[in-house]
């Protein structure tokens, strides 16, 4: 059995996984959310008995604030790690290679600091990796099995797409006065502030399924890392923040002649308008899908991909998302549901946050 739990990450990502029976379970962390989130995260590690606060892997996906602030402040809060990590895949400075100069800003600072927490709290890092990049390699997907049997297929991202990564974050840290991959002096982190934003109207499902899709291209989200989850008959398709052409490149490799089953698809970028592409959802047989945001900021997720997921997924598509916000309660529309076959899974009310098996 595979239990997920989609903390209340504000805008962005993470995930509590466990796996195994009730007398072995195993634990994965994938993204920190925003900063307040490391406190929902602590206090899931402080209710663990002391002698099972053991992660086989930590992940964090990307340098977008949304996804690294809330690990990178439980492990500086932490003077002594009160908790075990097997490995702890990320992508920093040093796992960048050399290429081509951009100029764009975005979270390298927290990457930097998060670096500097690793190996203060010497967490085994990128160790299925031999220590170098989560990358894919030229020869194949890499394929690693974790204690406990969960099998993790890496999609994403590729050489490439770390190797545009690089200058954008020599730029940032750099204009911060602080040396890549060198020590960093710690800066204040404002706690999350509350959002308030405006529902929608009543979207035109067909019409925007039909919309032209035109690919995300931001640095940062194209390294983020993506796998496939196997686990006991059981897959799900984690994918960051990675881009669509990269995710689905990656299924043809492993699918070339056939559609991917899948039981469930964390959908990439929180359901945003570039993320979610219709010759990915053509490759996938999955009619479970879950969009992680509040709604706040970037007003996520969009119409167009959640129509275009409701119509490539068909009748009996099942979408779950962590908050009912302004933006995402639409969805809930009884005429919607009816004219498209679909259902919904939203938290109780008053909640944030949804925890369900598979």
């Amino acid at each position: 059995m595979i239990t997920l739990e989609f903390l209340p990450a504000r805008f962005g990502d993470s995930i509590w996984i466990e796996y195994g029976d009730e007398d072995n379970i195993n634990r994965i962390l994938i993204d920190g959310g925003t900063g307040g989130t490391r406190h929902d995260i602590r206090k899931k590690i402080n209710n663990l008995p002391e002698d099972q606060r053991m992660f086989e892997l930590m992940v964090v996906t990307h340098i977008d604030k949304d996804h690294i602030a809330g690990v990178l402040g439980l492990l500086e809060d932490e003077e002594d790690l009160s908790f075990q990590v097997g490995d702890f895949w990320f992508n920093a400075f040093n796992h960048l290679p050399e290429e081509i100069d951009e100029d764009e800003a975005f979270s390298a600072r927290q990457g930097e600091r998060l670096s500097e927490a690793i190996r203060k709290h010497n967490i085994p890092w990128n160790t299925a990796f031999d220590g170098k990049a989560v990358v894919i390699d030229p020869d194949g997907l890499p394929r690693i099995e974790l204690p406990g049997g969960m099998k993790l297929t890496l999609l994403s991202p590729t050489t490439e797409h770390l190797m545009k990564l690089r200058p954008k974050w020599e730029s940032e840290v750099e204009a911060a006065s602080m040396i890549p991959s060198g020590a960093i002096e710690n800066e204040d982190e404002n706690e999350d502030e509350d959002e308030s934003f405006s529902a929608t109207d009543i979207p035109d499902v067909d019409a925007l399924a039909q919309t032209s899709f035109t690919e995300d291209t931001s640095v940062a989200n194209g390294s983020s890392i993506a796998f496939l989850a196997e686990f006991e008959g059981t897959s799900i398709l984690f994918c960051g923040d990675a881009f669509p052409s990269q995710i689905l490149d990656a299924l043809n490799t492993i699918s070339p002649e056939v559609n991917m089953d899948l039981d469930l698809v964390k959908i990439s970028h929180h359901g945003s308008s570039g993320s979610t592409s219709p010759e990915l959802l053509d490759k996938l047989n999955c009619k479970k899908y879950i969009i992680s945001t509040n709604g706040s900021t970037f007003k996520h997720p969009k119409s167009d991909t959640i129509s275009r997921i409701i119509k490539s997924a068909g009748e009996h598509t099942h979408l779950i998302f962590n908050y009912k916000s302004d933006i995402n309660k639409v969805w809930n529309s009884s005429s919607l549901k009816e004219q498209y076959g679909y259902t919904t899974t939203y938290p109780p009310n008053g909640e944030e946050g949804l925890k369900f098996s598979l």
